[in-house]
């Protein structure tokens, strides 16, 4: 290993905190399983965490890192601010951080505190990008679990295609929910023990039993409360996107899609990534005789596409950061 990886990866054997990363593709309920497995009471669960990545590149590339300069970096990113609350770095000084894995656990304690739990045992990372960066969350911790979160993605379709984020478009968000998967699916081989596949609709249809899958996956007993998952409160730049959290799983919102898109659209969604669908245990509503996109609606879908993202969404994604950074503090 050179001596820019020593400064990452956690040299401590004894830590008490053990990461584990939910990670898929967007809108397919990371944030809802995170707040369940955050409600357990050895467990905290941090708002998304997508810094961690950013500065992993920037230790990396640091020849002896100054971990309070790393931490001054943090606390100045944009999503970090939307954990809501203030790091004493006096308290930094006396630490004895020599890795930036260490300094990540570190943040997570000073969270958990504040939220009013300490020493959990396990820190809940819910970023739906952890799926895309298995590589490096391995190579920070070693030790972690990382559960792969997969939901029909007709209905990953149909939630995502409003946002401000993301594609707006069916085929669009078929092949990017078709390279997401597959991201997963790359992890689960590469990975394989330390990575768990669950299905977002088994999740909702018997919560209780894959909950307790889970929880002996990490090695923690199972907890009734957890089911409610109301021990997690998201930042407010996401609060509309994630109105369900704190509420029971509702089973009548696994086939909200079948309402939600046009018969075109779920066409459209097989022809592109029915095969991928089938892999994971779907059923299509058109199979093999899914017709592709014509030439007329491809040319409709760019033009939307760039509408919205240079019109529409800008304008909503200003507010609604706008918005979450003023009234963030208001949660813990």
């Amino acid at each position: 290993m050179d001596n820019k990886n020593t400064f990452l990866k956690n040299k401590k054997e004894d830590h008490t905190m053990m990461p584990v990363f939910i990670g898929g593709c967007g809108r397919s309920g990371t944030t809802l399983m995170g707040a369940i497995l955050g409600t357990h009471t050895e467990c905290i669960c941090t708002p998304e965490s997508q810094f961690k990545v950013d500065m992993y590149h920037f230790v990396k590339q640091s020849r002896n890192p100054d971990f309070m300069d790393v931490l001054n970096r943090i606390t100045k990113l944009r999503r970090f601010r939307f954990w809501g609350f203030d790091i004493d770095q006096k308290s930094f000084q006396s630490e004895n951080i020599s890795t930036y894995s260490e300094l990540l656990l570190w943040i997570v304690k000073r969270y958990a505190e504040k939220a009013g739990k300490r020493n959990p045992r396990i820190w809940v990372d819910h970023t739906p990008a952890n799926i895309r960066h298995s590589k490096i969350i391995f190579e920070l911790f070693p030790d972690a679990r990382l559960i792969h979160l997969v939901r029909d993605g007709r209905a990953v379709a149909a939630s995502m295609i409003p946002l401000d984020w993301g594609p707006n478009t069916i085929d669009n968000a078929a092949k990017f929910w078709k390279k997401k998967i597959l991201l997963g699916l790359e992890a689960e081989s590469k990975w394989q023990e330390k990575v768990i596949r669950v299905r977002y609709e088994d999740f909702i249809h018997d919560t209780e039993k894959i909950l307790k899958y889970i929880c002996s996956f990490l090695n923690i007993d199972f907890q009734p409360a957890m089911i409610k998952g109301t021990d997690f409160r998201v930042p407010i730049y996401s609060s509309q996107q994630h109105a369900l959290i704190g509420k029971e799983p509702d089973i009548r919102r696994v086939n909200a899609w079948e309402r939600t898109l046009k018969p075109r659209q779920i066409e459209i969604f097989e022809s592109i990534s029915g095969e991928i669908l089938k892999t994971l245990g779907y059923s299509l509503k058109y199979g093999d005789n899914a017709q592709k996109m014509t030439y007329f609606e491809k040319i409709q879908s760019v033009l939307y596409e760039i509408y919205r993202k240079n019109i529409i969404n800008k304008f909503a994604h200003w507010i609604r950061i706008k918005k979450g950074l003023g009234r963030q503090k208001i949660y813990l």
